[in-house]
């Protein structure tokens, strides 16, 4: 993966460094080590096919930078990026690393001061764990590679388990374990003479356009087709992880305007209209094309592998981490369209919603909400688990601190963040730590087996997207426009979200569902039929029923109740699990997203034993 692990302080750093290293380096990387004096030790790792990456540079003065990941400038990579950072922190104007184009995390070592600086992009897009007091001082971008080393301590946190539960991630600098933070975006920390000092570089927030709608869409069709061209300027393999829908289209067609080549890699469990879409969407661009088939036992083999790569502190990523080796073979790096939908366009703001036929379609506008404080986001997320349904698994006394805890999360994600339109601090949430979003743990998990580019946070976009109000993103004619402008020919194909074309805009889309609703509900038409329960007509496979249906997924679940690793903690209650995974087998019950958490967590701790429970 691309990695950074750091050790500083009175203890042998060059041994810590060697095992911290040794936990992020895999067989197809390359590893720097740089041990400047006996108290300050750094080293990085990289994909050994990213051959603009480096081992930690030292500078004249001995000055060690280590830059993991990447920095952009307005025509592709950032050549010397670690002379940029270094003269940065010179001339005292590190704050800037926070308007820098790039997914990345910095390593800094300054000897002469015995001082240790760590730094993460705008948007905290790649995780650094931190571990300190006031002797040592143990950074790293992988979670096992800090708790793994006997100097830290080994606490569980009933904070971090709240939220694991309740929203499937981490918040703010939140993590597992009472003693290791998490750092968020635009973070600069400073460890010196013993004492952590840190410092926010830069807020996210929104500003008021200047321009109207349909210059949005204009500049929109530009500033994808650039951030593409910038993503795939350098002269390794180049794929795209394609689906049916919109955002990997949008990313697709500014690929084919700039006149980059890439191929489209689709997983899915079977040959669906999702397959078939993101098949033709290629064809249309003259793109190679490749299905990676999954299956429940391959996913199911996924569990503990995944949960790994992406630290424990999501539910595990099975879904696309079992085909990682097959698309790494082909590729050396994937661009995604991820985050174009919570973005651009709106879809975890509250919006209206309609119920009709026992589905309940979205709308393109907004509803009415009493404000936008922590309590009432907390409340009314489109994601995570139920908090009802966590407190029957749980002991009374545990049960009793949910709510208190994870609104207290909540205020701690929106504590740094302007925000002026309560509509924003919905998008706050999940912006606040981008590398600790649920939906972003495909990505974090990518990075073991391949380099991953996002389009969507490209400066050019995203500040255009910050520009937006939330009523526009709402009703995501300003995306839908501008992909019309980017490819009217890929627009003209179906939308697998909807299986109507693309190039209808949304209100007409919903009205053509619900007339199909109103078709199927009468008889008139049918429902397509799956062949396997466990098959969706997406690219992932349907979890509800591999847990009922699945011989693999279903010993799994009925396993949860008597789990050693969740005994263990103190903190669940046996008869409330055995009546959740009953609820869910009988059809009675949807507990999929608690299912997967249990066993990841389980996963994470029989290979992470905590030694006692802390805060």
């Amino acid at each position: 993966m691309t990695g950074l692990c750091i050790a500083a302080g009175r203890f042998d750093t060059t041994a810590a460094i060697k095992r911290m290293a040794g936990r992020l380096f895999a067989s197809n990387q390359s590893l720097g080590k740089e041990n400047p004096t006996p108290s300050l030790a750094i080293a990085n790792s990289w994909h050994a096919g990213m051959t603009h990456m480096r081992a930690p540079v030292t500078f004249d003065d001995g000055l060690v930078c280590a830059v993991s990941g990447e920095i952009f400038d307005d025509y592709g990579l950032f050549k010397e990026p670690e002379q940029l950072i270094a003269d940065l922190y010179k001339t005292g104007h590190l704050h800037k690393t926070a308007w820098l184009n790039g997914s990345f995390r910095i390593g800094l070592l300054d000897p002469k001061q015995n001082r240790v600086i760590l730094i993460t992009d705008r948007l905290g897009s790649k995780s650094i764990f931190v571990w300190h007091n006031d002797k040592a001082l143990i950074a790293s971008s992988r979670l096992d590679a800090v708790i793994r080393e006997d100097i830290v301590r080994k606490r569980l946190s009933r904070q971090g388990l709240t939220e694991l539960l309740i929203y499937q991630r981490t918040v703010a600098s939140q993590t597992q374990y009472s003693d290791i933070e998490s750092m968020t975006a635009a973070q600069i920390w400073v460890w010196e003479n013993g004492t952590l000092t840190k410092k926010t570089a830069r807020k996210l927030a929104w500003v008021k356009p200047d321009f109207s709608k349909t210059d949005a869409a204009e500049g929109l069709a530009s500033a994808l087709t650039r951030a593409t061209e910038r993503r795939l300027s350098d002269p390794v393999r180049h794929g795209l992880l394609m689906s049916g829908g919109l955002d990997s289209r949008a990313v697709l067609a500014a690929a084919h305007r700039s006149g980059k080549p890439l191929s489209c890699a689709t997983v899915s469990a079977w040959e669906n209209m999702e397959v078939a879409l993101a098949r033709r969407s290629a064809e249309v661009t003259g793109a190679d094309f490749k299905l990676h088939n999954c299956t429940p036992e391959g996913l199911a083999a996924a569990i503990k592998p995944s949960t790994e790569a992406s630290d424990g502190l999501f539910s595990a990523p099975v879904n696309l981490y079992s085909s990682l080796p097959d698309i790494a073979y082909d590729h050396d790096v994937m661009l995604s369209g991820h985050g174009l939908d919570y973005t651009l366009r709106g879809y975890y703001l509250p919006c209206r919603t309609l119920k009709l036929a026992g589905s309940t379609t979205r709308l393109p506008r907004l509803r009415q909400i009493q404000n936008g404080n922590p309590e009432t986001i907390a409340n009314s997320l489109r994601v995570g688990i139920s908090p009802a349904i966590a407190k029957q698994i749980l002991r009374p006394d545990f049960a009793a601190e949910i709510d208190t805890r994870r609104i207290a999360a909540m205020e701690a994600a929106l504590a740094d963040i302007e925000i002026e339109d309560d509509y924003n601090g919905w998008d706050a949430f999940i912006l606040h730590s981008l590398g600790r979003h649920y939906a972003y743990s495909d990505f974090v998990a990518i990075e073991e087996v391949i380099h991953h580019r996002s389009i969507t946070f490209d400066p050019v976009v995203f500040d255009l997207y910050l520009s937006m109000p939330p009523a526009w993103r709402a009703e995501g004619k300003v995306a839908h426009d501008a992909m019309n402008q980017i490819s009217p020919d890929l627009m003209r194909l179906a939308d697998a979200n909807t299986g109507f074309s693309a190039r209808y805009g949304f209100s007409k889309q919903i009205f053509l569902i619900l007339m199909r609703a109103i078709l199927r509900r009468t008889g008139l038409i049918k429902r397509p039929v799956l062949p396997n329960p466990s098959f969706t007509h997406g690219s992932w496979m349907d979890a509800a029923n591999l847990f009922r249906h699945n011989e693999t997924w279903r010993t799994l679940a009925l396993s949860l109740p008597d789990d050693p690793v969740l005994n263990a903690m103190g903190l669940f209650q046996q008869d409330g699990l055995r009546v959740a995974v009953s609820g869910h087998m009988s059809g009675k019950a949807n507990h999929k997203k608690l299912l997967m958490q249990l066993l990841t967590l389980s996963s994470w701790f029989s290979e992470h034993p905590f030694e006692e429970v802390g805060a």
